[in-house]
């Protein structure tokens, strides 16, 4: 399976690190950069089905760095799963709809 991530992952995956790396320790980053590393292989293999994402088809999450990231990924075919973006669950959700709108 391929996974493409959007310029939107790329940007808040960017964002969310820049503020954890003030809030949490280099032991914690690394577990976040593992945590996304297995998901990827997950994802990959098969292995895991994860939740859907309510009233976006399509999409699910993962959550991931000790359950505080969400991991949001479109399916777009049986080949193909596109990482729509990262979020950090502390944040404003109202936020959360308007970036998924895009």
């Amino acid at each position: 399976m391929k996974l493409i991530y959007s310029d939107l992952a790329l940007i808040t995956l960017k964002e969310i690190v820049d503020f954890l790396n003030c809030k949490w320790t280099k032991k914690e980053i690394k577990t976040l950069r593992k945590d996304i590393s297995n998901f990827e292989k997950t994802v990959n293999d098969g292995i895991i089905k994860h939740a859907d994402f309510e009233g976006y088809p399509n999409t699910q999450f993962a959550l991931i760095g000790k359950k505080q990231v969400k991991i949001i990924y479109r399916v777009i075919d049986s080949e193909k799963i596109e990482i729509a973006l990262f979020w950090h669950c502390k944040q404003d959700p109202r936020k959360l709809k308007e970036l998924l709108n895009l």
